[in-house]
């Protein structure tokens, strides 16, 4: 039989290993361990050539470098001489590579094509399902703590409006950028106060509710916990990654990175990422469109999960596939960074998901050639490319001595673009695309919604309330508004969803006259009709059965005449009474 023979493009890769460094995960952790998980995400793309040119090769007393010279004159070798990159781009017939052309037309779909308010924008991110969730868990955990009540008043269950209300004061408290202020000072009836919290519920009900919220049932939480740690959020969170998978189709790039919200409690998969401003908290992985900043699908990282249906693999081929679900067979383009990018798993979204990839690569992976490495011979704005049939390695040198190490699935050629310091055309794609979840990230820090709690739950309720009012800003956006601004929009969102709150407080006749006056103001109330009920009137008038010689004046009306009448002349009886 004649030997097969191999063409210039060929891969010729051996079987090995990921060396892809993991996760340090604790050992099993109940809920309430306070143990923290360091992860050794390290985004940092420019690599250092005191490391590189230190290294030798296990074969013999030679330096790695000398092996890639014995190579052919059209080939890198790679440092274990199991891969092959060719020096000159692979010859192509057509313009557009099939790969390169994306099959989905970007922008809101499902419910959120049919938009045309902001509560209607917000309500496709958090579902009557999600409101109808929230609603019943608290109310359930409300009933179970009512009997450490002396006043019923004081725990009353929580009804639909209430809830809307609830959000929207955290969303208008987000606008004032007031998450690290204390909540005593927005409801302050000392002229430093605001109005608009004032007249939406008292500040003992928002903490009681504050308190209150729940996620699942907490009768049959500690079964859950056996095979899930996420078990207080697991249906809350599916519901909204739901929904933020179902009304939004993403443009031609999305990246895929990490998010870390604050928190610090006791929480088992708390982690320790000393590249991110928080440092401490619960991390995410988010999915999220590079030119919008929609976050498509997100995935919380708890640590080990025990032995279930929740237990997934954490190596970075395995999560990738996993959140990249949603778009596969799509066309796009996904970028992300070091921590995620390998040969292998960019070979398996093109060939297996048709998905292209750019991202950076560490410089120990055993695919990268020695010559692509750090040195502190190679000229400062050089570069050096390496193809295969479906991948293009490059190396840019920014500066001497350091090196930037990329991998692309988009780009087949060797582009440079001598404008901008004779950097790659890889390069400055990356750079274009790779930031939307670090500016997602920044977005829902500029207005954060978060509260210092102790309870990791709402930790990850009020990231995904920030979440929530960054995608339902983009749908509105994109189908209504092209020039509202995101602050203007949260602002009038919040007005929205506490209005039937502030309607219903409005006919409430024991509030103080001032605050009745506002609510009617603001929440555009007429005076309840004096043909309902009797009770105190606006205005003072004579009694109607006093001889005028008293001339005495009084704010009451008879429930049944609506005449001013004084106590001399009115007897007080209920309503059951009455029937």
């Amino acid at each position: 039989m004649a030997s097969k023979r191999l063409s210039n493009y060929q891969i010729l890769e051996c079987i090995l290993e990921d060396d892809e460094e993991s996760i340090i995960d604790s050992p099993d952790e109940d809920e309430g361990d306070d143990e923290v998980i360091q992860s050794d995400h390290n985004s940092e793309s420019e690599e250092s050539a005191n490391e590189t040119e230190l290294e030798w090769s296990d074969d013999d007393n030679e330096p790695l470098s000398r092996h890639a010279s014995k190579d052919s004159d059209s080939f890198y070798l790679s440092k274990k001489k199991c891969t092959k990159w060719a020096k000159e781009p692979p010859r192509t017939s057509v313009r557009v590579r099939r790969h390169n052309i994306m099959r989905e037309t970007p922008g809101p779909k499902g419910a959120a094509k049919e938009i045309h308010t902001m509560s209607e924008a917000f309500f496709c991110m958090f579902s009557m399902d999600t409101v109808n969730l929230v609603l019943q868990q608290t109310n359930d955990y409300i009933k179970s703590i009512q009997g450490k009540f002396q006043r019923e008043r004081d725990c009353k269950f929580l009804e639909y409006e209430e809830l809307l209300a609830y959000l929207g004061l955290l969303y208008m408290s987000g606008v004032l950028r007031s998450s690290h202020l204390n909540f005593k000072d927005l409801w302050a009836t000392d002229g430093t106060g605001i109005e608009f919290f004032q007249n939406t519920m008292s500040f003992n009900r928002f903490l009681f509710i504050s308190r209150c919220v729940r996620f699942d049932d907490k009768n049959t939480r500690s079964e859950r916990q056996k095979t899930d740690k996420l078990a207080a959020v697991r249906e809350f969170t599916d519901l909204m990654n739901n929904n933020f998978i179902n009304n939004y189709s993403a443009s031609e790039n999305v990246t895929l990175d990490e998010q870390l919200p604050a928190f610090r409690g006791r929480f088992s998969g708390v982690v320790y990422m000393p590249n991110k401003p928080t440092k401490y908290g619960i991390k995410h992985y988010a999915l999220v469109d590079s030119a919008t900043f929609y976050l498509l699908k997100f995935e919380i990282y708890a640590g080990v999960q025990p032995e279930g249906p929740y237990r997934m693999p954490n190596d970075t081929v395995s999560l990738v596939k996993r959140m990249t679900e949603p778009i596969w067979g799509s066309g796009r383009n996904v970028t992300m960074d070091n921590w995620f990018t390998s040969v292998p798993l960019t070979n398996t979204l093109l060939k297996d998901h048709q998905l292209t990839m750019v991202g950076t690569i560490r410089k120990n992976k055993p695919e990268i050639p020695t010559c692509f490495q750090p040195k502190r011979t190679r000229a400062e704005h050089s570069s050096l490319f390496g193809f295969q049939e479906d991948v293009t390695l490059c190396s840019y040198v920014p500066k001497k001595s350091k090196a930037v190490l990329l991998i692309s699935s988009m780009h087949h050629d060797n582009k440079i673009v001598e404008s901008e310091k004779k950097k790659p055309e890889i390069i400055l794609y990356y750079n274009r695309t790779k930031g939307g979840v670090d500016t997602n990230d920044q977005m829902c820090a500029n207005y954060n919604v978060g509260r210092r709690t102790k309870r990791w739950p709402m930790v990850i309720f009020y990231h995904l309330l920030n979440v929530a009012g960054i995608n339902a800003y983009v749908i509105y956006k994109n189908k209504i508004d092209h020039g509202i601004s995101r602050r203007e929009f949260l602002k009038h969102l919040a007005v929205d969803l506490v209005k039937a709150r502030q309607q219903t407080r409005a006919t409430i006749l024991q509030l103080p006259r001032a605050v009745q006056k506002r609510l009617k103001r603001n929440a555009q109330v007429q005076d309840p009709s004096p043909t309902s009920r009797g009770g105190p009137s606006t205005t003072y008038k004579r009694c109607h059965i006093c001889p005028k010689s008293k001339d005495k004046k009084i704010r009451f009306m008879c429930a049944k005449c609506h005449q001013q009448v004084c106590h001399d002349h009115s007897t007080m009886i209920c309503d059951k009474c009455i029937d």
